[in-house]
């Protein structure tokens, strides 16, 4: 179930895109609190049992709550970060030894034109 401390780790328009997918009506001119609070009402609040946390990457590594660094960010546990750098790394290296390297187009130069010398004859 949703709590309202992850409603609010999400922006309005993610919000407004996980009403719509349900048959809630009269909430597109919601401020985000109203829609919080629309969302935590008993008879809907198991349509968004799906939603997480949303969490942020500092400079330094941290993992941090929130779309973006406020007051209220908190550090995430690394239990609950989701890490898929290992299997991309793994899918970035399949797609490398996939493709074919391109071959090297080798330029060729064009032969200089010199200029044709025309002598005359002149006779007598």
């Amino acid at each position: 179930m949703p709590t309202v401390e992850i409603l609010k780790s999400h922006n309005l328009k993610e919000l407004r895109a996980e009403v719509s997918k349900t048959n809630i009506k009269r909430y597109s001119k919601l401020k985000k609190a109203e829609l919080i609070s629309l969302m935590m009402k008993k008879e809907h609040m198991d349509l968004f049992h799906h939603m997480g946390m949303k969490t942020h990457k500092m400079k330094g590594g941290k993992v941090m709550t929130g779309s973006k660094h406020t007051e209220e960010s908190v550090v995430v546990p690394a239990k609950e970060t989701k890490s898929k750098s290992k299997k991309k790394i793994k899918m970035i290296k399949k797609e490398e030894e996939e493709k074919p390297k391109p071959k090297k187009r080798i330029k060729l130069m064009k032969p200089k034109r010199t200029p044709i010398k025309v002598t005359t004859f002149k006779y007598e």
